[in-house]
């Protein structure tokens, strides 16, 4: 893998009300700032454990879990590190998504992640990708998802242009409009129903896809 695909900064312009965007991949500068995000409110979207790792389990109703990140701070300094093995094996992709503040700088805003639907392999070596996303409590109704998502769908189809890569799914829970919403704006049309499949999927969902070219 290249530099430029291990270490790319995309950058969305300001628009209006809307502060400019940075993502890039996660730092450990950042840990503070996710481990006090994950303590207001747990962040999941994008934030897939690798295959050979054990994931943080978190207790649902009914005696089911969701596996997903990190936990507490600890916790986001191994998941971080995770995130770096996977860049150089390039088979997880997941942006630290930072938003312009007052003060000339940038907070974390949220995260975007991408792996591969079949979960094998590296990014662009199969035909279908998956995209999860979390954002910033602070940062929410504001544009910054979409924004977010658009960006890394645009940049993955870009440099994997001529690859086995075909389409990118994002899939959500279906009692969550707001992700069907940003699904939508992202450029996300809805193709199907997911009927649950525990222990991978335990809810019904609604699958979006977007396609390349």
């Amino acid at each position: 893998m290249t530099d430029g695909l291990r270490f790319p900064e995309l950058c969305v312009p300001a628009v209006r009300r809307h502060r400019a965007l940075v993502l890039r991949p996660w730092r450990a500068a950042d840990i503070p700032a996710l481990a006090a995000e994950m303590s207001r409110e747990y962040p999941v979207g994008g934030m897939w454990p690798r295959p050979d790792e054990r994931p943080v389990r978190t207790p649902l109703p009914g005696g089911a879990e969701r596996r997903a990140g990190a936990a507490d701070e600890r916790d986001a300094a191994r998941w971080l590190a995770s995130q770096d093995r996977s860049w150089r094996d390039g088979d997880r992709l997941s942006f630290a998504v930072l938003e312009a503040d007052d003060a000339g700088g940038c907070v974390l805003a949220g995260n975007v992640g991408l792996k591969n639907r079949e979960e094998t392999s590296r990014i662009g070596e199969r035909e279908t990708a998956e995209i999860g996303y979390w954002t910033a409590v602070a940062a929410r109704g504001r544009g910054i998802a979409p924004a977010a998502v658009r960006a890394v769908t645009d940049w993955v189809f870009d440099v994997f242009a001529g690859a086995s890569l075909r389409q990118i799914m994002l899939v959500h829970d279906v009692d969550n409009p707001a992700s069907c919403r940003v699904a939508e704006k992202a450029g996300y049309p809805f193709r199907e129903l997911s009927p649950a499949n525990p222990p991978h999927w335990l809810t019904d969902g609604h699958i979006h896809e977007r396609l390349g070219g």
